[in-house]
């Protein structure tokens, strides 16, 4: 997985999606989504998943242990439209004892029959449904309560194993 020089790891995690409806206070005068809220949208989709790990950001923060972005890449691709159905889908794209990295689709389901929130967890090559509408990216890096950088794998061993676990589950799946 991860190297000790800090370095992604070459797998990916499977991809993780949630789903949310736009609100009005999202859009902008011409009627659709702020850029801004992609960015919101993608920490959702991080918290959602790291809650599907089985855990919280509240529990990591709790072992001293904190994960800022260092990054963010956003692409917009089509505009999202106040009530849209969204569905934001994230996986893990690299992970080191030093950093985290993921990737995120935003899509807008256009079938009603197809509409759910439920977060679901998909296989790495399973289809995304929806129409894309964004691509993005953001880095973290794992740093101490005094914001120094940590090497994950030393200071919080089993927390390092659960993500370690989860991207090679979703990498196989």
């Amino acid at each position: 997985m991860g190297s000790s020089e800090g370095k992604p790891a070459e797998g990916q995690g499977g991809w993780f999606r949630t789903g949310l409806k736009v609100r009005y206070q999202e859009t902008d005068k011409m009627a659709v989504v702020y850029h801004a809220n992609y960015l919101n949208w993608f920490e959702i989709a991080r918290t959602e998943m790291i809650r599907a790990i089985g855990l919280s950001y509240r529990e990591i923060e709790e072992q001293g242990v904190y994960l800022p972005v260092l990054e963010a890449h956003a692409r917009f691709v089509s505009p999202a439209r106040y009530d849209d159905r969204i569905w934001i889908y994230a996986r893990i794209s690299g992970f080191s004892p030093l950093r985290l990295e993921y990737e995120y689709e935003i899509r807008r389901c256009e079938k009603q029959s197809d509409w759910s929130t439920d977060s679901v967890e998909l296989a790495q090559n399973e289809e995304r449904a929806g129409t894309l509408l964004n691509t993005g990216s953001t880095e973290h890096i794992w740093l101490s309560a005094d914001w120094k950088p940590i090497r994950l794998h030393k200071t919080a061993p089993e927390l390092y194993k659960r993500i370690e676990n989860w991207v090679s589950a979703g990498s196989t799946t």
